[in-house]
This record gives C-alpha cells, sequence and structure tokens, in this order.
C-alpha cells in the first residue's frame, strides 16, 4: 500500500471511531467506507470489543492538529 492509501485508510478510521458509538455500526462504516477498501480483508479480522475501546479512546484522547478534536 501507498503512503496516501494509509493516510486516507487512518483519517477514516478515526473519524468513523469519533462517530459511531456501537461496534457493529463501526464495522458496517468500515466496510462501506471507499478508503478502506484496500484494508477491508485485515478490518475483517477485528474483534468488536477491540472496536469498541478504539472509539472510546479516540472520542476521549483523539486530537487533529493542536486544538481540534477527532
Amino acid at each position: 500500500m501507498d503512503d496516501l492509501a494509509l493516510e486516507a485508510f487512518q483519517q477514516a478510521l478515526l473519524t468513523i471511531l469519533a462517530e459511531e458509538k456501537d461496534p457493529e455500526a463501526v464495522f458496517q462504516a468500515l466496510r462501506d467506507h471507499p478508503a478502506l477498501a484496500p484494508y477491508r480483508d485485515y478490518v475483517e479480522q477485528w474483534e468488536p470489543r477491540l472496536l469498541e475501546v478504539a472509539a472510546q479512546l479516540v472520542r476521549r484522547w483523539g486530537r487533529r492538529g493542536q486544538d481540534q478534536g477527532v
């Protein structure tokens, strides 16, 4: 994968984790997002609990830029 694809994946993942509360909704949003297509097989291996904890961490600690939330 190239750097631009990885960057798009990371941005989409952070946005989805910040917006969605339910792990199944996160999974569905990840499956549907075109930027995550190159990583779909990898994402499909994730446990729902991983997404639940990741979403909590992003909502609590995630930042983009100096003073912006995710």
